[in-house]
């Protein structure tokens, strides 16, 4: 997803297709790519078209190598950090690296996460840490003493609350999964791969499409809609049951 930080909207950009290295078939696939493959592959298109300010990803791609500078990213719970600078982490210095869990269990203090970002954890604590690379970044630990779940989110250029903040723009690639579902996506039949991913792109472009139509809604339909569901449910009225309405919907 992009987010356009001047208008805080979010839109699908593109998709590409994960194939395993060896197929059902039994096929070797020579060209195979990476997931991380795949998503630098679709950094690099964001960064060559678009002013990109900072990366938002899940644990899968947090890999510091391949995340460059301006990320952010959930760590998973075994991950290593320490609180000085010791460089890269080897055999002599390890002793001196934190899990994630390790460092949770040590932190005593734990405070209130009042922003109403992430209510789901009531308690957070931020750190800066330099990491098993050797480079420092900024840590905040996300905990629910209710039933103990806990999240780990670091990020080289943010800090704090804006971590979090930045982290949970990733909601919108949730949100996103759940329409275009309701749009097609969540089952269709096909030949091959590249139907599936032609099918992909045409939910993508009408979930695009239907998004924009939703800021015209008031005037398009005489009522604001809020979700993709609710545009695409006006759309059909205006289309099917009040014909006369199409020169305004196709004049906007």
């Amino acid at each position: 997803m992009l987010h356009d930080i001047d208008t805080n909207e979010f839109y699908p950009f593109l998709a590409r297709m994960y194939i395993k290295k060896d197929n059902d078939s039994g096929e070797n696939n020579t060209d195979f790519k990476t997931k991380l493959d795949i998503m630098g592959n679709l950094f690099a298109i964001a960064s060559e078209n678009f002013n990109v300010t900072g990366k938002v990803v899940d644990s899968w791609y947090s890999s510091f190598s391949f995340l460059g500078e301006n990320y952010t990213t959930e760590l998973r719970s075994n991950r290593k950090a320490s609180f000085q600078d010791f460089g890269k982490i080897g055999k002599k210095n390890r002793d001196m690296f934190y899990t994630m869990d390790e460092i949770l269990e040590s932190t005593f203090l734990l405070y209130e996460n009042s922003t109403g970002i992430l209510k789901e954890f009531p308690l957070y604590r931020s750190f800066h840490i330099w990491l098993t690379n050797g480079k420092p970044a900024n840590l905040v630990i996300l905990y629910n003493p209710e039933n103990r779940r806990k999240k780990f989110l670091v990020s080289d250029n943010l800090e704090g609350d804006n971590i979090m903040a930045a982290w949970n723009h990733r909601w919108s690639i949730e949100t996103f999964h759940n329409d275009a579902k309701d749009l097609g996506m969540g089952g269709y039949q096909v030949r091959d791969g590249e139907g599936s991913l032609i099918h992909v792109r045409i939910t993508i472009a009408a979930y695009t499409l239907l998004s924009m139509i939703i800021k015209a809604s008031k005037k398009l339909f005489g009522k604001f809609v809020k979700t993709i569901g609710e545009c695409s449910r006006a759309i059909k009225e205006v289309l099917i049951l009040k014909k006369n309405y199409k020169w305004r919907l196709f004049s906007v």
